[in-house]
This record gives structure tokens, sequence and C-alpha cells, in this order.
């Protein structure tokens, strides 16, 4: 091959990865209003979308709750902001895999702020790698991804700002990639049923993909139950895209070191980075609730049909009551809650 030949490839492959790129990242937001006087809370906000969904949010003034679980690592990052929006920044501990954290952290927020405006479920974990029983008795990825989130969105119902408030669940498309099936909330409060039924998965990601199936059934709940007792409240979930983060870095060093050599830039070309998976979730936030569609499941900015398997009632009914029986059982305070139908 010729020099100039060479050169023309090379010039090629340039463009052609560009576009690529350009393609994977998907739209920008263009909706951007000033949030003076909200309260928003961002899980998992101390690294990728959440700390860029934050940092925006903060740009914008509103006053943000950085929900995160290591606190030095969190208040380094809040350190490091010009005070123009440093002084609006807030870190408020909070870990997923502990009921008692949750707790902790929705009594700190009803003891310190009169309401909050948004939530942003943003926090979550992968499924191929540090499988672990948390300490309240549950599979880390099924409280961290949803028991969790639905505890911690529970808890605060009740402490919404009534003009207009928001729940935004960081899902993903995985969902349409769950075997979720009727029977299966007799695995939701036992671990050895649970840890048997993942062991026994060829591919872990599927068991992912019922925790985010789990997180859209538990909206469009939310939903139904906001449009009867708080009219002022919408919930939605969306796709992020998939990400280019440090969730794709292995236990395993072999593993890591191919996949540095190998598959990393070619990753990369293919999936968004975390300035564009913000976007979907800065467009809910920024859109005015009349706007939205109540229970809604976005992706790019759009409101996306859910697959049947997401619209089967009476497998979410199933999975959301079993859901509210186990947190019944430890809250009095969600007694009243009413069962999904």
């Amino acid at each position: 091959m010729s020099a100039i030949s060479f050169f023309i490839l090379f010039i090629f492959l340039i463009i052609l990865s560009y576009l690529i790129k350009k393609w994977a990242n998907g739209p920008l937001n263009p909706i951007k209003k000033d949030l003076t006087g909200k309260l928003i809370i961002v899980t998992g906000s101390s690294d990728g979308i959440g700390l860029k969904t934050a940092k925006d949010l903060l740009n914008s003034n509103a006053k943000v709750i950085f929900a995160c679980r290591n606190k030095n690592k969190t208040e380094e990052i809040i350190n490091s902001f010009p005070e123009k929006i440093r002084k609006n920044s807030f870190f408020i501990p909070l870990d997923l895999e502990s009921f008692e954290s949750i707790k902790n952290f929705t009594e700190e927020i009803k003891l310190n702020y009169p309401k909050i405006d948004i939530l942003i479920n943003n926090a979550g974990v992968s499924t191929w790698r540090n499988i672990h029983k948390t300490e309240d008795g549950y599979l880390n990825a099924f409280q961290v991804n949803y028991l969790g989130n639905a505890l911690l969105t529970l808890l605060l119902l009740d402490h919404f700002n009534d003009k207009e408030s928001k729940i935004i669940n960081v899902s993903s498309m995985a969902y349409k990639r769950s075997k979720l099936t009727y029977g299966y909330s007799k695995y939701l409060n036992n671990y050895d049923l649970m840890f048997k039924y993942f062991s026994e998965m060829k591919n872990k990601q599927a068991f992912y993909s019922d925790t985010k199936l789990l997180l859209n059934y538990f909206t469009q709940y939310i939903a139904n139950l906001a449009e009867e007792k708080y009219p002022y409240l919408k919930i939605f979930c969306l796709h992020p895209g998939v990400i280019f983060t440090k969730i794709f870095k292995f236990d395993n060093v072999l593993l890591n070191i191919l996949f540095i050599l190998i598959f990393r830039n070619i990753l990369y070309l293919f999936t968004k980075d975390v300035v564009h998976g913000a976007q979907t979730t800065l467009f809910l936030i920024y859109s005015d609730n009349k706007d939205l569609v109540n229970g809604g499941y976005y992706n790019n900015l759009r409101i996306e049909k859910y697959i049947p398997l997401a619209k089967d009632e009476k497998l979410r009914d199933e999975m959301v009551n079993e859901t509210l029986h186990i947190l019944k059982g430890k809250y009095k305070e969600l007694e009243d809650l009413p069962l999904s139908k």
C-alpha cells in the first residue's frame, strides 16, 4: 500500500470513527431552565452519569444532595467545585445495601429540608462481579438496583413539594431481556432461592435485566398511586444508554488485560460517554410535568413504548405487592400504602 493510499484510509477511518461515536452518543438535551429554589437528590452522584447530572443541576442554580456511600470521595469532589456551586452541594451518606442507611438518610432529609423537588434514583451495580449478601439478607444487586430504591422512594413520598415534583428512576433497556415470570415473587424475600436462581443463570447479566424490569414495574405502581394521592408528583424511568464507565471493569486480572488490549477502544466507539449518558435524565428534569407521560419509559429524550412483558399488569402486581409486603413488614409508616392493582 502506497503512502497516499494509507493516508486516505487513515483519514477515512478517522471520519468513520467520529460518525459512529456521534451516532452512539445520541442527542443532547435542548431544554434548560433556572432551577433556583429546587432541591434535588441524586443517588450515586460521586461518579459517572450521576456526577455529570449533579454538576449540570448545580450550574442551573439547584441545591443538590449528593447521596453516596463514600464520604471521603464525595466530599473531595464537592470541595473541588468553584464556590458558586459548592455552596449548593450537600453530602448525606446513603448506602442502598443497608436499610438502616436508607432510613437514616430519609430522616435526615426530613429533619433538615422542608420539602424535596426531585429524587433521581441513579445508583446501581452490575451483576457480573462482586455479588454478595447484604446485611439485610438480600443479593446486593437486587437490593441496590431495586429494593433499596423502592424503600427510599416510599419513605420520601410524603416529603415532595406539592407544586410540581418528580421521581426519576435510571433503568436500562436491559429490562427487555428479563425472563421474569409468574411465581418469581417467592424469590424476592428468600435469599437462598434467589441465589440459587442467580447461580443457575448462564448469563449473569440476565439478573441485572430482572432488577431493571422490577424497577419499571415499581415506576408504574407509583405513577398509579400518584394519580390518586399525589397529583403534583410524576415518576419516570429511563434508559441512559450503554455508558462507557468503569462498570466495564472485571475482578479477574486477565480479563481486564484482554479488555484493555482488545475491546476497550471498540467498546468506547459504540457506547455513550458520561455526558451524553446523562442527557435523558436532564431532559426529564428540565421538562415541565405536563409535557411528560407519568409512569413512562424514556430513551434518547423520547417516550418509548414498554415491551409486552413490562405491560403485564398481573405480573407487575405480583412483584410490586410482594415488595410492599417485604417493606411494610419492616416499616410501620408504610402500612397504609395500597397494593398494586
